[in-house]
């Protein structure tokens, strides 16, 4: 796929604003990234727009600058040795590096996990964001219940690390949806990676249109790193549609403590309580079974 040019809005703040700035762009439903800037002790929050105007109009509420970013540059190099480690319970661990000697030594440090190589692109994740690490570790406790052949649907993929995951975890069938074109091409990327494609299947489409439709077979996880305001739209579908088995998981996250209360209700209400919860900072993370 032949990548445009993107246009970052950003904006440089203090440590002691980072949460103010999480809070906003969280509300405004826009995906950021955050970048910590040792030297100039500040913290840089980034929107990726696919056009300037898009950009200027975020500039224009809260300040900032605009600068394009051309296709070379959207794939930031990381040194093999100040790359990030994440460990995910005691089944994975999680580096920005595709660097193959690290990989390797990585593994052979660590015999009993499995290694992922999921290296930074764009704001479409590594894992190391709380909502993703969270659905990550509830996707392993989940799975560990799991008997005989299970399938996963993960709606808003992003970097499809839900689904590689699954995948390694033991699903019989993984299906990765993501609207955003760019973030499902390096979504396939990374299945190819991780030779995982012949288990995962990457499909381009608006979550809450595909719910509409019943699908052929239920899942038995369904999980669902997205905005709030999305959130309390999909349960419901869900629910209405058939698309969670008798028994299954949904693993729900993206969504900030000050939101939990719309959520759970909504999720109780569409028969999916939620009885695990996990917190980073102001970030939940929860899963249920069918009721």
């Amino acid at each position: 796929m032949e990548q445009p040019t993107l246009f970052r809005w950003s904006k440089l703040v203090s440590p002691d604003e980072e949460n103010h700035w999480e809070t906003q762009l969280t509300i405004e439903d826009l995906f950021y990234s955050v970048e910590s800037l040792a030297k100039r002790q500040k913290i840089r929050f980034s929107v990726y727009c696919q056009s300037r105007d898009e950009a200027e109009a975020i500039r224009e509420r809260h300040g900032g600058g605009v600068n394009e970013v051309l296709p070379e540059h959207w794939e930031p190099s990381i040194d093999p040795d100040n790359a990030r480690v994440l460990r995910i319970r005691d089944r994975f661990i999680i580096s920005e590096t595709d660097d193959a000697a690290a990989l390797d030594e990585l593994a052979a440090e660590n015999p009993d996990k499995e290694i992922l190589s999921f290296p930074p692109q764009l704001a479409f994740g590594t894992g190391g964001h709380p909502t993703t690490a969270n659905c990550l570790r509830l996707l392993v406790d989940a799975s560990s219940s799991m008997s005989g052949q299970w399938g996963l649907l993960d709606l808003g993929c992003g970097s499809g690390i839900l689904s590689v995951a699954a995948a390694k975890l033991g699903a019989e069938r993984a299906v990765a949806v993501e609207l955003d074109a760019r973030a499902l091409d390096y979504a396939m990327q990374n299945g190819e990676r991780h030779d995982v494609c012949d288990t995962v299947d990457f499909v381009e489409a608006d979550a809450l249109e595909m719910l509409k439709t019943p699908p052929e077979r239920p899942y038995e996880v369904v999980a669902a790193n997205l905005f709030s305001s999305l959130l309390v739209q999909v349960l419901p579908l869900l629910a209405e549609h058939g698309w969670v088995a008798p028994q299954g998981y949904v693993i729900i996250s993206g969504f900030l403590t000050s939101q939990t209360g719309e959520v759970d209700a909504t999720a109780k209400t569409s028969g999916f309580p939620l009885d695990q919860f996990l917190r980073r900072g102001k970030w939940v993370a929860a899963s249920g079974q069918k009721a």
